[in-house]
């Protein structure tokens, strides 16, 4: 006997992937396009200084910063890894208190949506 799975089940499978757990949706974040990647890195330096190891991120589509998403006084920063992927981790930044703290992105079950929408933040 022999199993068939068909293309709507296929189909849904993102959405069921989506639906494991704390899966951050990248459409809450936004990240800013830079010239080059020298000038990322420089404007991002307070933050791989602070542990947010690649800040930056090459693509056929441009270098971009990382992910950020405001909350309250908060700022969440999601970086890349060695290869460009998604970081795992994050950098958190509290504007009232003035501190930095760390964050696990949950990206193991089922990752980050596809979304890469490009934005700019305040400075």
């Amino acid at each position: 006997m022999s199993k068939r799975f068909t293309l709507p089940l296929l189909a849904a499978l993102p959405a069921v992937l989506a639906a494991c757990g704390d899966d951050l949706d990248l459409d809450r974040y936004s990240r800013v396009r830079y010239n080059s990647y020298a000038e990322c890195l420089a404007v991002n330096r307070a933050m791989t200084s602070r542990g947010l190891p690649n800040p930056c991120q090459k693509t056929s589509g441009g270098i971009y910063g990382p992910y950020a998403r405001i909350v309250g006084g908060t700022t969440r920063y999601i970086g890349y890894t060695s290869s460009g992927a998604l970081s795992g981790s994050g950098l958190t930044y509290d504007s009232k208190k003035g501190t930095y703290g760390s964050f696990k992105a949950p990206v193991s079950r089922g990752g980050f949506t596809s979304s890469s929408r490009a934005g700019s933040l305040g400075s």
